[in-house]
């Protein structure tokens, strides 16, 4: 299949975000989602420029670490969790994932980058998936054991049963959702709180700061400390 069918696919796709890069970052292809998730009217106004020229200062870092890694480390990933703030400036969660474009003899010209927004379900998806018990003893017990096994039983099913209920609703892996929970709100104690990043951690559910440290830069693309002085600005 080649760029220009794979761009036609893209375009006709509201909820997912899609763009090309060459082996410089330059962007080479973009569908409307991605315009539209920039306030740009058109996804020509894309194409040519690099993400330090789209995107505020912190999150293009980010992209170009994570070019940088698939480029030039072959690191591709699928699915990975993350929090950015989308164009109306508020945070939103997303799945994104990068693979590198090679050419016919193997030599690495550019990469493919796709992300989706993961949007709340309704409380009546929950109850018709037979998750509302589960999606509130994760929020109201974070600092339980919140494994596979263990929201199984309060969900009164198999482990496997659960993880596709959860991937069907949620477009995630149960152990995505509870990471999730946990840095939604670390980041709004961070955010609507004076509270130490410690104690943040333990109201979080981590038994260690650098646990929370460690899944937060995963997720938002900066340590905690970093994110509160960046809402201060």
């Amino acid at each position: 299949m080649n760029l220009e069918m794979v761009e036609r696919i893209f375009r006709v796709i509201p909820d997912i975000v899609f763009c090309v890069k060459d082996a410089e970052r330059v962007y080479l292809s973009a569908n409307p989602a991605f315009a539209h998730r920039l306030g740009l009217k058109s996804e020509d106004e894309v194409i040519g420029k690099r993400a330090e020229e789209l995107f505020p200062e912190e999150l293009a870092a980010v992209y170009r670490e994570q070019d940088e890694a698939v480029l030039v480390g072959g690191d591709e990933f699928t699915d990975r969790l993350e929090l950015i703030s989308n164009r109306e400036g508020a945070l939103g969660w997303y799945l994104a994932s990068k693979f590198l474009l090679r050419d016919e003899e193997g030599k690495v010209t550019g990469l493919v980058s796709i992300s989706r927004d993961l949007d709340t379900p309704s409380l009546g998806d929950l109850k018709m998936a037979g998750l509302q018990r589960v999606v509130e003893w994760v929020h109201g017990n974070l600092e339980e054991e919140l494994s596979v096994e263990a929201l199984a039983k309060i969900a009164e099913m198999k482990p496997s049963h659960l993880e596709r209920r959860v991937k069907r609703v949620f477009k995630m892996s149960v152990g995505q959702f509870v990471r999730k929970v946990r840095i939604d709100l670390a980041a709004r104690l961070l955010k609507d709180t004076s509270l130490g990043i410690a104690e943040i951690a333990l109201r979080c559910g981590y038994s260690e700061q650098s646990s929370l440290t460690r899944q937060f830069k995963a997720a938002v693309g900066c340590p905690p400390g970093e994110f509160r002085k960046r809402l201060e600005l």
